[in-house]
C-alpha cells in the first residue's frame, strides 16, 4: 500500500466533428493530409485577418455541456490567450477564460450492479481553437510546423481534483470518450490526437506527525488512457522519492509543467507552468459576446440528446444483460442496435444473447426471432450453442425466412442440430458403430487398452 493519498484532475482536449475550422472556412483535417494544404489568412495569423466563429462547434460545445448536467450560462464571449510557441502563428490563442460556454455539471462512473461508484465532477467546458503541430522527425533533418490543425475547434474539459485512484482516472477519459462519440461531438481517437489529456497530479502524506500536500505537476498531452493510468502512477512516485530526499515539492506554489515518454514510461519536468497573469487574458476585440440563450442554435431539435453511455448500462442491466457484456457491446454500434432490436422484441433471454455477441460477433446477424428461437432451444437443452457455431453459414441461410420459434426448431432438425435424448435411439447408434468396427470391439473385449 502507497504511503500517500493521490488527488487528480484532468483537462481533456477534444477535437469538434465539424467541417471546417472554428474561425475560417478551411477544411477541418488535421490528421492525414500533406502538411500546410487546409490553411488561409485567418488560421495562419495573418496581420488584418478577421475571425468569424463557427456556429456548428458552438453547438456541440452546448450539447455536450447540457449531456453533462452543465449550466448553460446566459452570456458567454472569447478571450485571446498569449503564449509563444512556434506552432501558434498568432502569438496567442483564442479560447475562454471567465465566461465559458459551460459550468460545472458531472459524469458519474458506475459499479457492476449499476450503483455509483464515483462521481466526476466539473468546473467548466469551454471552446477553443488548437494549435498546429510540430513535425520533429523529417527526411530534411530539422523540425517542420504543419498548420493543418490550426484553428481547429477544441473542447476543453476540466475535471475538478476529484480522482483518486489512477485505474479510475483511466476509465473516467474512457466514459468521457464513450459519451462524446455517443453525442456525434467528436470521433475522440487518441493516436489522431483527437482526444489527449493534461493531467495534473499532487500527493498528500503524513509526515512527522503532519500532513503534507504537495505542488501539482501537470503532465501535458498525454494521448492514451493506458498513458493517462501509468503517468499518474509514476509522477505520484516521483514526487513521494523527491519528498523524501529532501527537495521542495512541498513548498512550491506554482505548478510544474511535465512531458510523459511512453517509450521510457517516466515523466520529465519541463518548466514553471504559467499562472492566468503570465497568459495575458483579455477580451477578444474582434468578437462580441453571445447572449447564448437568444441564439437559434439552442432550438431543440439541434440540442436533442441520445441515448447515453450509462443510460443504456442500467437499461442493459434491468433486462438481465451482465455489464461486462455492456462494456464489450459499446464498442460495436452493430451489436447495440442487434440487442435493441432483440430486446425491441419483446424477447426475454437478452443476458444470453448479449453473451453470445460478445462472444461471436456473427450471432449480431440473425433475426431477433432467430434468436428467441434459439434462446428457447438452448434453454430446453435441445441444442448445442456450439454446434450452431460450427454450422453458423448454414443456420444464416436457413433461418433467413423464419417468422416464429418453430419455424426455428423445424430448422434446427433439418440441420441436425437438435440433440437427441432417446435412449432407444442411443443404443442404436452405438450398436450400429460396434457392427461396422468389429475388430476393434474384440481386441476391446480382450483387453486392449487402447
Amino acid at each position: 500500500m502507497k504511503p500517500y493519498t493521490i488527488t487528480c484532475g484532468l483537462e481533456v482536449h477534444a477535437e469538434l466533428a465539424t467541417k471546417s475550422k472554428m474561425f475560417c472556412r478551411c477544411a477541418n483535417v488535421p490528421f492525414g493530409d500533406e502538411p500546410n494544404t487546409h490553411v488561409c489568412p485567418v488560421c495562419s495569423g495573418m496581420p488584418g485577418a478577421l475571425p468569424v466563429p463557427n456556429q456548428e462547434a458552438i453547438r456541440l460545445t452546448l450539447l455536450l455541456g447540457k449531456a453533462l448536467g452543465s449550466t448553460l450560462p446566459k452570456h458567454a464571449k472569447f478571450d485571446r490567450k498569449h503564449y509563444f510557441y512556434p506552432d501558434l502563428p498568432k502569438g496567442y490563442q483564442i479560447s475562454q477564460y471567465d465566461e465559458p460556454f459551460c459550468l460545472g455539471g458531472y459524469l458519474p462512473l458506475l459499479n457492476p450492479d449499476g450503483s455509483e461508484k464515483l462521481r466526476v465532477r466539473f468546473a467548466r467546458v469551454h471552446l477553443e481553437e488548437d494549435a498546429g503541430k510540430l513535425l520533429h522527425a523529417n527526411e530534411k533533418g530539422y523540425t517542420a510546423v504543419d498548420l493543418n490543425r490550426a484553428g481547429v475547434p477544441l473542447a476543453e474539459i476540466v475535471s475538478e481534483p476529484d480522482l483518486h485512484d489512477p485505474a479510475d482516472a483511466r476509465r473516467f477519459v474512457q466514459e468521457l470518450r464513450q459519451l462524446v462519440r455517443t453525442l456525434g461531438v467528436s470521433e475522440a481517437d487518441m493516436e489522431k490526437g483527437q482526444m489527449r489529456c493534461d493531467v495534473n497530479i499532487s500527493i498528500q502524506f503524513e509526515w512527522e506527525g503532519e500532513m503534507v500536500s504537495t505542488a501539482i505537476t501537470e503532465v501535458k498531452n498525454v494521448n492514451s488512457t493506458r498513458a493517462v493510468e501509468r503517468s499518474i502512477v509514476v509522477e505520484a512516485q516521483r514526487l513521494y522519492d523527491e519528498w523524501v530526499a529532501g527537495g521542495d515539492v512541498c513548498t512550491r506554489t506554482n505548478k510544474l509543467t511535465a512531458s510523459w515518454d511512453e517509450t521510457k514510461g517516466t515523466v520529465t519536468i519541463a518548466r514553471r507552468k504559467e499562472s492566468a497573469a503570465d497568459y495575458r487574458y483579455f477580451p477578444e476585440p474582434d468578437m462580441p459576446g453571445f447572449a447564448v440563450w437568444e441564439d437559434t442554435i439552442l432550438n431543440p431539435e439541434l440540442m436533442s440528446i441520445p441515448e447515453l453511455p450509462n443510460e443504456r448500462r442500467l437499461r442493459y442491466l434491468a433486462a438481465g444483460v451482465a455489464m461486462t457484456d455492456t462494456e464489450t457491446l459499446l464498442a460495436s454500434d452493430r451489436a447495440l442496435l442487434a440487442l435493441d432490436a432483440y430486446l425491441a422484441d419483446g424477447a426475454v433471454g437478452a443476458g444470453k444473447v448479449a453473451t453470445w455477441f460478445t462472444n461471436d460477433p456473427r450471432f449480431v446477424e440473425l433475426t431477433p426471432t432467430t434468436l428467441r428461437g434459439l434462446v428457447t432451444l438452448v434453454e430446453e437443452g435441445a441444442v448445442s450453442i456450439n454446434g450452431v457455431k460450427e454450422q453458423f453459414v448454414a443456420v444464416q441461410e436457413a433461418m433467413a425466412s423464419v417468422t416464429s420459434v418453430e419455424d426455428v426448431r423445424t430448422r434446427c432438425e433439418q440441420l441436425g442440430l437438435v440433440q437427441i435424448f432417446d435412449a432407444g435411439a442411443v443404443e442404436e447408434a452405438v450398436a450400429t458403430v460396434f457392427a461396422t468396427n468389429e475388430t476393434a470391439v474384440e481386441q476391446a473385449r480382450a483387453g486392449e487398452q487402447k
